[in-house]
């Protein structure tokens, strides 16, 4: 259940691309798609940022032992 307003700005996210790739460059609409693109993916930028030096601190490199079992 955490990873569900996440997924759904990542399937959002495809839905913009996908938008955009449609939208002749002439459209009213393109730079505001393209800066709801853009936005949208400085955002998960910034959460895979937050969450990868997590994951490494759990990780054990290979041979280790870890302390938990």
């Amino acid at each position: 259940l955490l990873y569900k307003p996440i997924d759904r700005v990542t399937r959002s996210t495809l839905v913009l691309h996908d938008l955009l790739k449609h939208t002749p460059a002439d459209h009213p609409d393109y730079p505001l798609l393209q800066d709801a693109l853009r936005i949208s993916q400085n955002f998960l930028s910034s959460i895979n940022e937050d969450i990868d030096p997590r994951r490494t601190a759990v990780t054990t490199p290979k041979g280790e032992v870890s302390p938990w079992g």
